[in-house]
């Protein structure tokens, strides 16, 4: 399995992880809450993955990759989606 596969995985099964846990603290509107700021975090990392996965299986050429990689990056900040907050170690 190479690298980008290991990124796809990993932010799956960490969204996966989220939307179970976020059942099971149903009243705790705090913990609720971060558990989804780290859900949209999981699902916007989600969106980059995917756009280089249509580059590196060739969907799309490096100066589409490049364009398009630039808009979505542009409207995640216009969302205020951007940057993703560090995550630790």
């Amino acid at each position: 399995m190479d690298a980008h596969e290991r990124l796809v995985s990993r932010v799956a099964d960490e969204q996966d992880d989220i939307l179970g846990t976020i059942q099971l603290v149903d009243g705790d509107g705090t913990l609720q809450d971060r558990l989804f700021e780290q859900l949209v975090d999981l699902l916007v990392e989600a969106m980059f993955l995917d756009l280089r996965e249509s580059y590196l299986d060739g969907t799309i050429d490096r100066d589409a990759y490049v364009t398009e990689l630039a808009d979505l990056a542009e409207r995640c900040r216009g969302l205020g989606l951007l940057p993703l907050p560090s995550r630790p170690a």
